[in-house]
């Protein structure tokens, strides 16, 4: 009686550790390489149950892979993603899933830029200053997105999400001539014209991503 008891118990236990286990898991996406800043990093997610969960991605950001830094150098930063997901639809026969998501993003860069400025007081301008560039970016925003898995145990999956979304840019300008203001030019690197200070717009996430049940 003991040992059955003891077997019930230790089969009960190896199937919730089982179940707890399927409910974490980890994803990448293999194409953040490929942006502005270029992004090497790593998603944990956590499923609460059939429709709720939630990821948390962190990334390496730096130079940029498919192109020359040109003037800006020296790239370094981190972005974080947080995203909140609702399941609003499962075919389990065609093992896909449909879902709506919210994200919080906060990224923070630093590199060096040469551009031109103008002296406040004499108007003269100043060409090719070396300074150090920070931005800081808070986003909020909507997505939509659809799963597929690629194993029949649904444990490697695919994922594919777009959404629309707000952020707000703030930069920030080190080692920069007295009395001066930036002269405008072209849009700087990445998303945000370098002779802005601080700047609110649209923004739309895009993102392929495998992940991993484990």
């Amino acid at each position: 009686m003991k040992t059955r008891i003891a077997a019930m118990l230790l089969m009960a236990f190896f199937c919730i550790k089982v179940q707890a286990q399927q409910r974490v898991y980890l994803s990448v996406n293999p194409f953040a390489v490929l942006e502005p800043q270029a992004a090497y990093g790593i998603g944990i997610g956590y499923q609460f149950n059939q429709q709720f969960d939630i990821v948390n991605e962190i990334s390496y950001l730096t130079k940029p892979t498919w192109t020359d830094e040109g003037d800006y150098t020296n790239v370094k930063g981190f972005r974080n993603i947080t995203t909140f997901k609702f399941t609003t639809a499962t075919n389990e026969w065609r093992g896909t899933r449909n879902f709506v998501a919210a994200e919080i993003r906060f990224k923070k860069i630093a590199y060096d830029d040469i551009a031109d400025f103008t002296n406040t007081v004499t108007h003269a301008v100043i060409q090719d200053y070396a300074f150090k560039n920070k931005t800081t970016t808070f986003g909020v925003a909507g997505i939509l997105g659809k799963q597929k898995d690629l194993l029949e145990n649904g444990r490697l999956v695919l994922e594919f999400t777009a959404g629309i979304g707000l952020r707000y840019i703030t930069v920030n300008r080190l080692n920069t001539p007295a009395n001066s203001t930036i002269v405008a030019q072209e849009p700087g690197f990445g998303e945000t014209p370098n002779y802005r200070n601080n700047t609110t717009s649209f923004y739309f996430p895009l993102a392929l991503r495998l992940i991993l049940k484990l």
